[in-house]
């Protein structure tokens, strides 16, 4: 047989093959993330205020109590709020057991939940989107989360000035892990005045934690505390404002947070202490491999002593400060809620392609 032959005939072979594949490739790639966003975007199962835990859970048969919604789910299910506002009686708690479901607001509306929420060992893959979270009803953290792989997004969460708005992990009931928290609005949390123990996120015990383009401002204490147990965070592209301090890296006994990383973040006038701390008096050790780099800082704490380095204590062990930039970042109007940078702001460059939710949904 001559070489050409040869050669066509393997490429011929070739060009079948592909063109056997190439549907069957078309499906994987095309269609899977399709069928991902559309499952998202289903409504398995629906509650509303006006409806009826002995209803068929239907849109126009709906559950009354999110409880019971989510009780009803399977894994893969996503249960819908219609608009309104859901409390939980008789202690405001709800408790997801089920793993890989979906709790958000109906499309296009917006629900509310007067309850803290509960997402305990083995409810892993669970996901709740576009919710306003009120936990104040309830004395514990309004939502928290002892499973692997949950998500919160598109999120209103406070507890207006009560307590810990969001609990990542513990050392009794169970270590999170690859917890994503994205697009959220988390403030007033905690009590006032202030009791250095009430934090819009407290990242206790939890590895891989993603804090992602978030909103967090006005909390009564740290804006993000990790403490004393955090490995392996990202905490990326968010806005964190007014808070009593902003971010902590700190530890206790054997236990020190380790390979973290603040990044692209603006950070900005706390009330109380820094805007960016190490401490690491209870620890046996400093943790290693914590970086604040290429943020925005401005302090304007009324003590100078909390203003040096834009609010960071730089030079402490366990702690790598490069590469941030010291400015005012000119929100819109701040006192209103409003986060949005001013076309003049010198820190706009800083979020990059991350868009946290600045004005509000």
């Amino acid at each position: 047989m001559k070489p050409e032959s040869a050669y066509r005939r393997a490429k011929l072979g070739s060009a079948l093959l592909a063109a056997t594949m190439l549907p069957l490739l078309t499906v994987f790639w095309v269609a899977s993330p399709q069928r991902s966003a559309e499952a998202g975007n289903t409504c398995t199962l629906y509650a509303s205020p006006e409806g009826s835990d002995t209803a068929s859970g239907s849109r126009d048969d709906p559950f009354r109590s999110v409880q019971h919604l989510v009780d009803a789910l399977a894994p893969q299910q996503t249960g819908c709020l219609l608009k309104g506002t859901y409390t939980q009686e008789p202690d405001a708690l709800i408790r997801i057991k089920t793993p890989d479901i979906t709790l958000r607001s109906a499309p296009e509306t917006r629900a509310e939940i007067e309850a803290r929420v509960y997402l305990p060992r083995g409810s892993n893959g669970v996901t709740l989107r576009n919710l306003n979270i009120d936990g104040s009803p309830n004395p514990l953290p309004s939502v928290t989360v002892t499973a692997k792989g949950v998500r919160l997004i598109n999120n209103d969460i406070t507890n207006h000035n009560s307590t810990i708005c969001l609990s990542i992990g513990n050392p009794r009931w169970g270590t999170a892990a690859n917890t994503l928290i994205k697009h959220n609005r988390i403030h007033h949390c905690g009590k006032l005045p202030p009791t250095n123990h009430h934090h819009g996120i407290y990242i206790g015990h939890a590895t891989n934690t993603k804090v992602i383009a978030n909103l967090i401002y006005k909390n009564a204490d740290r804006a993000i505390q990790l403490y004393p147990n955090a490995q392996g965070s990202t905490i990326q592209g968010n806005v964190i404002d007014a808070n009593g301090e902003g971010i902590l890296f700190s530890g206790l006994r054997e236990h020190s947070s380790s390979e973290n990383l603040v990044k692209n973040n603006v950070i900005s006038n706390s009330t109380v202490r820094w805007n960016v701390a190490a401490n690491w008096r209870r620890a046996d050790a400093p943790g290693t491999n914590n970086r604040l780099s290429k943020n925005c800082l401005w302090a304007s704490n009324p003590n100078p002593y909390y203003r040096k380095d834009g609010g960071v204590t730089s030079g402490r062990p366990g702690l790598e400060v490069r590469g941030n930039h010291i400015a005012n970042p000119l929100y819109v109007d701040a006192e209103a809620g409003d986060y949005r940078l001013r076309e003049e702001s010198p820190c706009r460059g800083i979020l990059g392609m991350w868009r946290p939710p600045l004005k509000g949904y």
